[in-house]
């Protein structure tokens, strides 16, 4: 068999056409590169966030949704007694600390920033740059958020040891502490041990990517890095059209001789003074007054076309910061029967999938070092839906419930009339044990219930006893009243 070797030639194709020009040197689009762009400084991301409404939803829109209707806590391994004395304990220390509120500030700014972390204030008679011991906390006070910008990243101590679980991960945060306060603000670095620690991170890029610094490849982009070119092209867009606002309506007036009255003396004066009188004096209930070859017209700029070019920015916005045009924008897509529904859909199932992904894991570190501490169950994490049914959409599932019991209650029916179940066993069946944890009032007398009746063996005792070679006085007498009884 023949082998195939590897020739050091790179191999392109594509369309090629030289008449017309297309992929020669001559087509235009051959000269198109993309290339990284200057990186939005902390500074303008600040600005961003402050003074643009839109900015500010991207930033804030996905947190917000992932927290907006929560998630329970179940503990399928506990009876309903100590799970409610489980709940409360995990409950009330998660609202003391402001586990919403803190988590959700969070990723505002590591989605602002491109990176962020929590750090734990558990008091576990350690110092910070200590491992925290979940078994000694003495008090669990509050969860602290500091940005980026507060972690100098050249001072990070990695794991360098590769034979070590935490190879090439952080060991020790160098976090600069900033108290405000008088006239001065206090400031002070602290080296912070892992354990205390949990890390948010932007928009995730590349390890491997030359041109961002080693500090933007490990804890990320800010979001309003991927959607600042549509941004700015949008805001220049709307600043255009508020232009074109302001001269909607222009008035002209033409007048006859008009250089050689600019020509006089007073030629300046005498157009000006005829032009401010007719501006005071236009009105609905005047007449204005002109030379036969003078005349007066408004020009009105015309406004065609620039909704649906508006649009098209809206969707280039959407499309580069992961919304649904109707979440960002609260407006319908175009489109003939189009709700938006369908995208919405999808957008919550992205949601749902960051909660799991990026969420959910931060919640179960918090409930482990709550569990050590109290010696309570660990809980499972059950996420509420996001998309939440309508009056309609209610009233309309009720409705198929109670047909489905209907036909349920209809059908058991049948077989208790037919005789093939009796009713005891029907609500067996339908309601288990359930009926039996009714408790019944004070003075009421349930009707009598009639025993269930003894299984009839007769016919498997005379099949024992016929079975025997040989029987006794007592167990032929039994089978002869066996067989009489048949």
């Amino acid at each position: 068999m023949g082998s195939i070797s590897s020739v050091g030639k790179m191999v392109t194709d594509g369309w090629k056409n030289l008449l017309t020009g297309l992929g020669s040197s001559a087509d235009k689009k051959k000269s198109t590169r993309h290339r990284i762009d200057r990186l939005l400084p902390d500074d303008k991301l600040t600005s961003i966030f402050i003074e643009d409404g839109l900015g500010t939803r991207i930033v804030k829109e996905m947190p917000n949704d992932m927290f907006r209707e929560g998630w329970d806590y179940s503990f399928p391994s506990l009876d309903d007694v100590r799970a409610k004395k489980a709940l409360d304990v995990y409950k009330d220390i998660m609202e003391s600390i402001g586990v919403v509120a803190k988590l959700r500030a969070g990723f505002y700014w590591a989605r602002l920033y491109g990176g962020a972390v929590i750090l734990i204030g558990a008091l576990d008679g350690q110092e910070l740059d200590q491992p925290l011991r979940p078994e000694r906390i003495r008090s669990f006070d509050n969860l602290r958020i500091i940005t980026r910008r507060g972690i100098s990243f050249d001072k990070i101590q990695f794991q360098l040891d590769p034979t070590m679980p935490r190879y090439g991960l952080p060991e020790y945060y160098p976090i600069s502490f900033e108290v405000p306060g008088g006239n001065v603000d206090y400031s002070k670095t602290q080296l912070v041990h892992y354990t205390r620690i949990i890390e948010l991170h932007g928009e995730q890029v590349p390890p491997d990517a030359n041109d961002l610094s080693k500090e933007q490849r490990y804890w990320g982009l800010s979001v309003i890095q991927n959607a600042y070119d549509n941004l700015r092209t949008m805001g220049a867009s709307l600043g255009g059209v508020s232009s074109l606002l302001e001269e909607f309506s222009v008035g002209k007036f033409k007048l006859s001789n008009l250089a050689d009255i600019l020509s006089q003396p007073d030629g300046k004066e005498l157009i000006q003074r005829r032009i401010e009188v007719n501006d005071l004096t236009r009105s609905m209930y005047r007449s204005m007054y002109f030379d036969k070859e003078d005349d007066f017209i408004r020009e009105n700029v015309s406004f065609g076309g620039i909704p649906e070019v508006l649009y098209i920015f809206m969707m280039m916005v959407s499309s580069c910061s992961g919304y649904p045009i109707t979440r960002l924008f609260g407006v319908s897509p175009a489109g003939l029967n189009s709700t938006g529904e369908g995208d919405m859909r999808n957008y919550y199932d992205r949601v749902h999938a960051e909660q799991v992904a990026t969420l959910e894991p931060i919640i179960l570190r918090l409930v482990k070092i709550i569990s050590a501490w109290q010696k309570v169950e660990e809980p499972y994490i059950e996420w509420r839906p996001l998309q939440q049914l309508t009056d309609k959409e209610k009233s309309e599932l009720e409705r198929e419930d109670a047909q489905k019991e209907q036909i349920k209650a209809q059908t058991w029916k049948t077989y208790i009339d037919a005789g093939m179940l009796e009713p005891y066993q029907a609500a067996y069946l339908q309601f288990g044990d359930e009926l039996d944890k009714i408790p019944v009032p004070e003075g009421y007398e349930l009707p009598p219930v009639e025993p269930a009746p003894e299984p009839d063996d007769t016919e498997a005792r005379i099949a024992e006893l016929e079975a025997k070679e040989e029987l006794s006085e007592t167990e032929q007498k039994e089978l002869d009243e066996l067989r009489g009884k048949l």
